[in-house]
């Protein structure tokens, strides 16, 4: 027993510097994981708002609408709930249920009305959201949906309201909105745009008459189908060229479908000579 207490005694000292040294070991450790951790938040949250950067150019279409400061005030601050209604909105397209006819598209700070058969055919107005409920309601068949009221201001001092049903898994959305102001909703469905678009019917004899006229009006054929009657992938032209030259000008007609084959509508487009310009008729 003494030989072993002399032996702690002689290596007190030693012990000593030992807990001395894993005490140091101990505390660098700590002070580098906190670093390490306090290193990955901040990079995790860079990563983060990189990420809802990303997503909010994604989702949401340019606005070519000025607002006034107040208008851009409240949509700078809107809270979580509201960005992620505008998102929901501005990420999707809104169609009337024939599939036809007009088309709604958001983004952040406005909605944008595309009708075939108005004058102009495109408007753009502010669409700023003032305030934002939930509700659980049952509608027909379907049940325990959840009800989006917004109010919204538009380009009037009135405020209007907009209501957006949907299920819990996501696969129906309703929409019901009057964006004539005339005292009436339209209902709208979400629609995803075709993700391919055909066009045939122009042949060989006839591409040989339109030379260049023949891209432009093809091109022109693919953006107002995207603009409206974003359900369509497919043009059928019917192969016929209509020529006017004391107006001078070309028409042809297309035929529209969907991807059940189902014709959705027709359309002429109107190609002027003059300009090498584009119209629908």
């Amino acid at each position: 027993m003494r030989d072993i207490w002399f032996l702690i005694t002689d290596h007190k000292g030693i012990v000593k510097v030992a807990v001395l040294l894993i005490a140091i070991f101990c505390a660098i450790s700590i002070g580098i994981g906190v670093y390490t951790t306090s290193v990955q938040t901040q990079e995790q949250q860079k990563q983060e708002q990189k990420a809802k950067k990303k997503e909010r150019k994604k989702q949401i279409k340019k606005s070519s609408v000025t607002l006034t400061k107040a208008q851009q005030k409240i949509v700078d601050k809107y809270d979580q709930s509201t960005a992620q209604f505008s998102a929901l909105l501005s990420s999707n397209i809104w169609a009337t249920y024939s599939g036809t006819g007009r088309t709604l598209y958001f983004t952040e700070s406005s909605i944008i009305i595309a009708d075939p058969e108005a004058n102009p055919n495109k408007v753009e107005k502010p669409f700023i959201i003032k305030g934002l409920s939930t509700e659980k309601v049952d509608v027909g068949e379907m049940v325990n949906l959840t009800r989006y009221n917004c109010a919204y201001e538009s380009d009037d001092d009135k405020t209007h309201v907009l209501t957006v049903d949907k299920n819990d898994d996501g696969t129906y959305f309703k929409m019901s909105i009057d964006v004539e102001n005339n005292g009436t909703n339209e209902e709208y469905t979400r629609t995803q745009a075709a993700g391919s678009f055909d066009i045939d019917g122009i042949d060989d004899g006839l591409s040989e008459i339109l030379g260049n006229a023949k891209d432009t009006i093809e091109d022109y054929v693919r953006e107002q189908c995207a603009l409206f009657y974003p359900t369509a992938v497919k043009a059928s032209c019917n192969g016929i060229l209509t020529a006017d030259f004391n107006a001078n000008e070309y028409r042809l007609d297309f035929s529209l479908e969907d991807s059940d084959e189902q014709q959705l509508t027709g359309i002429t487009v109107i190609y002027h000579l003059s300009n090498q310009e584009c119209e629908l008729m």
